[in-house]
């Protein structure tokens, strides 16, 4: 028998990764899969808080550094990597811990969805959507699209803001065609769960969290080495928050405050469009770090676990 997976979700530096460490190591063996798009650039760690192995307390993590910066990855290419890890964990009676912010990859794991009308991702809707408003950027989103399908692109309209975007939002989630978007397999049993905090709370949470990375100059460092590799503005912009601010730290167009500033915001716009994203999924059970324990936390985490184990499955 499979076991349910359990899902820890919600918005960045909501602690995850502590609490998915916690509830594998109670359910052992288990071992963690991760669901975070930015986590699955090779090289990239302190930028993107990918779990160190301090924090990973000797739990395996699946799907961390599955490519290179700059180089394409859809939710297409996540999910099978995901659904390939998941079959090697099955065969070994391990139980899968999924934890990440990402919506769209836990959405595509557990549902299972036709791709031709995969949800969008927030986050990348608003920054597209700003980037239409103007002609210049309108164009700029359809020359996008040409390259990356120019079979597709022929049967959108280009003028058309909406349209442009939803084929380049299937395009994030399938890769190659949009016309070749095909349903995937059944939904997985699993028992879900959300972390949020008080806003005002979760802001020093953030901040404290940036902080770190700019006075360590951890991402500065990061940015160097994709400096190194030939990378463009465009493409070190695209690992992740914080990382065109340090471009811009290290060229001189920010001072420290400056950029440590602007990640905050653009974190923080982040997260309220992941609380919006997950609040949707009426499966989630939500728990508060900020009001209970730790312990208390994961004590009710693995009762949910252990309930979903007691209950019939279909066909049984």
């Amino acid at each position: 028998m499979n076991h349910p997976l359990l899902v820890i979700v919600g918005p960045t530096c909501s602690g995850k990764t502590a609490l998915a460490v916690a509830a594998a190591q109670a359910l052992t063996p288990a071992e963690l899969l991760n669901a975070d798009s930015r986590q699955v650039r090779r090289g990239l760690r302190v930028g993107t808080c990918a779990p160190t192995p301090d924090e990973l307390h000797g739990v395996r993590c699946h799907l961390l550094d599955l490519a290179d910066p700059g180089e394409t990855f859809t939710v297409a290419d996540w999910l099978m990597a995901a659904r390939r890890s998941l079959e090697r964990l099955d065969r070994a009676g391990t139980r899968a811990v999924v934890a990440g912010g990402t919506g769209l990859y836990v959405t595509a794991l557990i549902d299972g969805f036709d791709l031709a009308q995969v949800p969008p991702d927030p986050v990348r809707r608003a920054d597209r959507s700003e980037l239409a408003a103007t002609p210049e950027g309108l164009a700029t989103l359809a020359a996008e699209l040409r390259r990356r399908d120019p079979d597709g692109a022929a049967q959108v309209d280009q003028r058309n803001q909406r349209r442009v975007i939803r084929a380049l939002e299937i395009l994030d989630a399938k890769g190659g065609s949009i016309t070749s978007a095909r349903k995937h397999t059944a939904p997985r049993p699993a028992v879900m769960v959300a972390l949020d905090v008080a806003r005002s709370v979760h802001a020093r949470w953030i901040e404290h969290r940036i902080a770190g990375m700019f006075d360590s100059g951890g991402i500065q460092n990061e940015v160097r080495w994709l400096q190194g590799r030939g990378l463009d503005r465009e493409v070190i912009g695209s690992c992740g928050i914080g990382y065109s601010e340090a471009l811009d730290l290290i060229d001189g167009h920010m001072d420290l405050e400056a950029a440590m500033q602007a990640t905050m915001r653009r974190t923080l716009r982040y997260a309220r469009a992941q609380r919006t994203w997950f609040r949707r999924d009426e499966r989630l059970t939500w728990f508060r770090p900020d009001l209970i324990s730790f312990d208390e936390m994961l004590a009710g985490v693995l009762d949910l676990v252990a309930a979903a184990e007691t209950e019939p499955r279909s066909g049984e």
